[in-house]
């Protein structure tokens, strides 16, 4: 007599930092699918072992470093016999020697890809807090240098070099940026300074924007700018530099407008994390999570926090944001598609993503008054409810894939 049907062995054999293989056998021929997502979290992605058979191999991109994932991996036979087990893995540490590029607007580090939470030109003081707070690119070091800055976060996260800092071959450096705003200094492609080795990080001023007034030189730039660039992104700050609650929404819109401006690029934007200008319209942590998930709606496939200091309840809301992307990576690099829920409010924005067959909706409501919403299919909510949402709340749904 056969064995009873079952899975009989799982590995996940050396997990990079970013991606991993996982592995299983079966006692007969079966088909496969796995529900995945970071320890501790309920999962909410899925993935499919293509054919029927017993060794079975699938690839999990989209990951974290150094962080415990489960996998609830099913077995079906011919027989339509069923199997499921739960299998843990930890992503090894963040490289120290990195290969990047660019594919179809992600960062791909190492063969995985990689969604950046940066921060700009920290001292030593604050990357433990950073770090915390779930920080993954550290870009210049004011204080130390480079060389400081890539030893001292040396197997936890990434760091990228700015115009300011002197030049360094250092293999652990993802990229450099081009100098801040290179807009608003009047500089065009064909005048930025040239590119250090790695990737090519660009950040614009909000002018490029529609919804925003033109720099005098015109938006004939902005092409121009992009493709000298792999990665693009902008500040808008609408709390802190125009002292406008009322231009909330525009973050979603900008991003929106950045992601069209660059096909194929990946996109982020700055989310201010404290009091500059406006102490009439403050940053709460209700406005940072507000500001960061209209980018991420919009398109962002990457998010930065400015100024380099925040105090521990904005930490706290920035970690709980790069939590959720934590549990939602793969999901959040797929193309984002404008999404109409009905929404009571003209304040709203929401768009959806569709990986390996779920459906997952995003909306934030930007304005000062309670929103109704209608999503197009039921939904599980992770943050929110699916009916309302109120000033400032975020909403995120997933319809799991079809059996």
């Amino acid at each position: 007599m056969p064995p009873p049907f079952g899975i009989d062995t799982i590995d996940a054999p050396a997990p990079g930092a970013y991606s991993a293989r996982i592995v299983w056998t079966t006692t007969a021929p079966s088909t496969g699918s796995l529900r995945w997502g970071p320890a501790e979290t309920e999962p909410v992605l899925w993935s499919i072992a293509p054919g029927e058979r017993t060794r079975h191999a699938v690839t999990l991109d989209g990951l974290a470093a150094n962080t415990a994932y489960d996998v609830e991996i099913s077995a079906t036979s011919a027989a339509n016999e069923h199997a499921a087990e739960i299998f843990e893995f930890r992503t090894a540490p963040a490289p120290t020697s990195v290969v990047a590029s660019i594919d179809d607007g992600s960062i791909r580090v190492n063969d995985g890809d990689f969604f950046p939470l940066i921060t700009w030109v920290q001292c030593a003081d604050r990357w433990p807090a950073s770090l915390a707070e779930g920080i993954d690119l550290f870009a210049g070091n004011p204080c130390t240098g480079l060389a400081s800055l890539t030893a001292g976060i040396a197997g936890k996260a990434l760091a990228a070099g700015t115009s300011d800092d002197p030049p360094l071959d250092a293999p652990s450096l993802l990229g450099w940026f081009y100098p801040d705003e290179a807009d608003a200094r009047g500089l065009t492609g064909d005048t930025l300074p040239p590119a250090q080795p790695g990737l090519r990080f660009l950040t614009l001023t909000q002018h490029f924007f529609a919804g925003a007034a033109p720099l005098p030189a015109g938006r004939a730039m902005y092409p121009g700018l992009v493709a000298k660039a792999d990665v693009v992104g902008f500040d808008l700050y609408p709390l802190q530099e125009l002292c406008r609650r009322d231009f909330l929404a525009a973050v979603f819109d900008a991003q929106q407008a950045l992601v069209a401006l660059a096909p194929g690029k990946p996109t982020f934007q700055w989310i201010e994390a404290r009091e500059l200008k406006c102490p009439s319209v403050p940053v709460t942590p209700a406005t940072v999570r507000a500001e960061s998930w209209l980018a991420l709606a919009g398109g962002a496939h990457g998010l930065g926090f400015f100024p380099k200091d925040w105090d521990p309840q904005i930490g706290a809301a920035i970690g709980g944001v790069a939590a959720r992307i934590r549990q939602l990576e793969p999901a959040l690099l797929q193309p984002a598609v404008s999404l109409d829920v009905g929404a009571s409010s003209p304040d709203v924005r929401a768009s959806e993503r569709d990986y390996h067959g779920a459906r997952y909706f995003f909306a934030v409501n930007a304005g000062t008054t309670p929103a109704t919403l209608r999503l197009p299919a039921p939904a599980e909510a992770l943050v929110g409810s699916p009916t309302r949402l109120p000033p400032l709340g975020v909403g995120i749904y997933v319809v799991p894939p079809s059996s």
